[in-house]
């Protein structure tokens, strides 16, 4: 200490030396690592504008607010900025970050990243890709250019409702009543988002080409009705069908592929997306193709034994496809019962509050070609996160991040009034012994409803 004084103190180390802590730090002490001295900004600055690596980021838990405290709203003259507060699961301690408008409270989650961005959609149910640390926000075309989608606007072009066609035929058909599985069906632009919004994943990461500009980019969208899959890139104008082809497939999730190798083992050079249906039948799909992406079948339906006592689709049974390394895939059913199953009484089916009461777990092999069911020993010791976050097999550590459990946030089904009344089914369950609890730290905010809770990968890369 003596010797940095009289070399001048911490203001002085070496620029190499200063990024390569910088490196090493979990990212709460980077964001507050140029708070320090004008020099340690620099240093920072430099880094981010190089994209200087960080360390392997523990898990954050978005979660709801408290409404009983106050707004947290300030005004900086050009944007209202809110408050959204963050639980590391590392640390066991929330973190209150500041967002860009629309408020954080106004935001529904409905994707993230493991490279930090999420996709939310605001009051009007407009979507847009947000990294919560960074406060970088890009604006994804409207919900109103969705070909099933009608959007009624007012005089001053805003929107007052959204038209619902449920049909299998796509675009300006001409698809009538007759042709429509059920009527069409309006709501409100602030109830538009609940009912098809399934869930989002960012297939890749935006990248910044100029200082007010984002490129590379690109995110595909479960939505209803009938599980259909949009995806939208850096510079599109509106949502184009990827499943034009198959639209009563009822899509269940999807993941992309690690960069270096396809399912298959072979070596590649594109974007590979895996997609899941509500059989348990997975797809791959070429994102980078010169021509439209087409899907080539990858794997058989998978059978879940849970199937004779309800639906794939229903709040009871929840799948979701995770890959575990190339060639390797897994396949989770959430099991989950009525909280209230054992009253005389039951509330109204919108207000029935669901909990995860076990899991399922089925392995897919290139050399098999088959879904073979499997136990906890498959993680390898590691943990598996699972909600409208992206689907992620992430490493154990000796934080928060604990091996051979499950790691889940509620993902549905989703109303208003499920989303505003009900507490949310939120918790790690242990493989080794079954038990289901609150990630530690969570229990006293899991009391609150608003919003739904989501698995966060923070990063300063945006």
């Amino acid at each position: 200490m003596s010797k940095l004084a009289i070399a001048g103190g911490w203001a002085d180390l070496p620029r190499d030396l200063l990024e390569s802590v910088l490196a090493r730090l979990p990212v709460p002490d980077r964001v507050r690592f140029p708070a320090v001295c004008t020099a340690w900004q620099s240093a920072h600055t430099a880094a981010a504008a190089t994209g200087l690596p960080q360390a392997t980021p523990s898990p954050w838990l978005m979660l709801p607010f408290n409404p009983t405290a106050r707004t947290g709203g300030v005004d900086d003259g050009s944007a209202k900025l809110s408050v959204a507060r963050f639980l590391s699961l590392a640390e066991g301690r929330a973190y209150a970050i500041r967002q860009p408008a629309p408020a954080a409270r106004d935001r529904l989650c409905v994707g993230s990243s493991p490279d930090g961005w999420l996709v939310t959609a605001d009051a009007c149910s407009e979507l847009s890709l947000l990294n919560p640390v960074t406060g970088a926000q890009l604006c994804l075309p409207s919900a109103a250019t969705l070909p099933f989608v009608d959007a009624r606007r007012g005089a001053g072009g805003r929107v007052e409702s959204y038209g619902l066609r449920f049909c299998f035929a796509d675009g300006d058909c001409g698809c009538g009543e007759e042709d429509a599985l059920v009527l069409p069906e309006t709501f409100a632009p602030d109830r538009f988002r609940y009912d098809v919004y399934e869930k989002a994943v960012v297939l890749s990461a935006p990248r910044r080409v100029l200082p007010c500009s984002w490129g590379g980019y690109a995110v595909l969208l479960i939505c209803q009705p009938l599980g259909r899959l949009a995806v939208a890139r850096a510079g599109d104008a509106e949502w184009t069908l990827l499943d034009a082809d198959a639209p009563g497939r009822c899509w269940a999730d999807a993941v992309r592929a690690s960069s270096s190798s396809s399912a298959d083992g072979s070596r590649r050079d594109h974007q590979l997306v895996y997609t899941m249906d509500a059989a348990g039948r997975v797809d791959a799909w070429d994102m980078d193709a010169a021509t439209a992406p087409r899907a080539v079948a990858l794997a058989p339906p998978c059978v879940c034994s849970f199937s004779g006592r309800a639906c794939a689709m229903s709040a009871a049974c929840r799948k979701y496809l995770v890959e575990l390394s190339p060639g390797r895939l897994l396949q989770v059913h959430r099991l989950r019962e009525a909280a209230h199953a054992r009253y005389a009484w039951e509330p109204r089916p919108e207000h029935v509050e669901y909990t995860t009461t076990g899991v399922e777990l089925f392995e897919w092999t290139a050399a098999t070609g088959r879904w073979a069911p499997a136990d906890g020993r498959v993680l390898g010791g590691r943990a598996l996160f699972l909600g409208k976050s992206a689907s992620l097999c992430v490493p154990a550590d000796d934080a928060g991040v604990r091996g051979d459990c499950v790691y889940f946030t509620d993902d549905g089904p989703w109303s208003h009034d499920r989303c505003h009344e009900v507490a949310p089914d939120v918790g790690l369950l242990d493989l080794a012994d079954g038990s289901y609890r609150p990630p530690r730290g969570a229990a006293r905010d899991l009391l609150w409803k608003w919003p739904p809770p989501v698995w966060v990968f923070p990063s300063l890369a945006g």
